[in-house]
């Protein structure tokens, strides 16, 4: 398979995850990228960073690696991966076989060897509930799929997916971009630059500092709370950008009534206040913010009064 894998990137100048594309003959029980041969699970493994075959079997703790010749990390190299707790398996790699100890594993919760290699390579960051503030690159995608997972992060050109309550939360995110479906998911202290968030769950995004980038609120309260500089929130929820800040010609488009304006919460009303240049768009406006088509005065700088 590896060696299969190599002459369909020769000949297509790209790797396949599908056995089906490979000038070979595989057993019949394959499907997708897995085949099964002979008890062993063998696994096609293409993205942009790792891309490799892998062999596994039922009841053994040991895994067998071979990252293709044009794997962006690791090239070329044949790993042998151990269950961590696993003694045999860790004396097999490292003893039996002649392995190097590395400091990550590609699978989680095995210590990994390389066989053949520098292993100089790049392992996926471990995002959960990281507190030392490291950043992650090139394309890291986190999902937090548990209670605060993949917090306390610097992201840049990665995302992160907020599939469980204060997933994604307190982080920084450069050139990214965070996904909250659950609530308060990519909100709570979190700063984007150049970066979009999509509030899928309620209070998703909320509470966010936004700098030349966009919040897009599909949920009650998602964008809510938040500071936007030179940036663009999309209400597309009745309560999604309200009691927030917009400044440095930043704008709300109200889609949905209420969207852009004040909310109650029993303590009172909080209104959004639009500042500098910023504007609202949209017929669901409130009627104290600055109409986008509406002049400039360039005395001021600011929204005519008159709008």
């Amino acid at each position: 398979l590896y060696e299969g894998n190599e002459l369909f990137a020769m000949s297509s100048g790209k790797y396949t995850d599908k056995l089906e594309n490979l000038d070979m003959s595989t057993t019949s029980d394959a499907s997708g990228s897995t085949a099964n041969i002979n008890g062993s699970i063998v696994t096609l493994g293409v993205n942009d960073r790792h891309t490799y075959v892998k062999a596994t079997r039922e009841n053994f703790d040991n895994n067998l690696i071979m990252f293709q010749k044009g794997s962006r990390y690791f090239p070329g190299e044949i790993h042998c991966e151990a269950k961590a707790d696993k003694t045999l398996a860790n004396w097999l790699c490292e003893k039996e076989l002649g392995g190097e100890k590395l400091d990550r594993s590609l699978t989680e919760g095995y210590t990994d060897y390389v066989i053949n290699g520098d292993g100089n390579g790049v392992f996926p960051k471990d995002w959960v509930n990281n507190t030392n503030g490291d950043t992650f690159m090139s394309g890291d995608t986190c999902t937090g799929t548990e209670h605060q997972q993949c917090r306390n992060l610097k992201v840049s050109d990665g995302s992160c997916y907020g599939k469980a309550e204060q997933s994604c939360i307190m982080s920084t995110y450069i050139n990214s971009y965070c996904e909250g479906s659950e609530h308060l998911a990519c909100g709570r202290y979190t700063e984007f630059y150049n970066s979009s968030c999509l509030g899928i769950g309620s209070a998703a995004c909320h509470g966010g500092k936004f700098y030349n980038s966009s919040c897009e609120g599909k949920e009650s309260l998602a964008c809510a709370s938040s500071t936007y500089d030179n940036s663009v929130c999309v209400g597309n929820h009745g309560s999604a950008c309200t009691m927030s800040i917009f400044k440095n010609g930043s704008i709300c488009y109200a889609n949905e009534e209420g969207s852009c304006g004040d909310i109650y919460n029993g303590e009172g009303t909080h209104n959004s206040t639009y500042e500098d240049t910023s504007c609202c768009s949209g017929e669901f406006c409130p009627d104290y913010a600055p109409d986008c088509d509406c002049d400039i005065d360039p005395s001021t700088g600011q929204h005519k009064l008159s709008c």
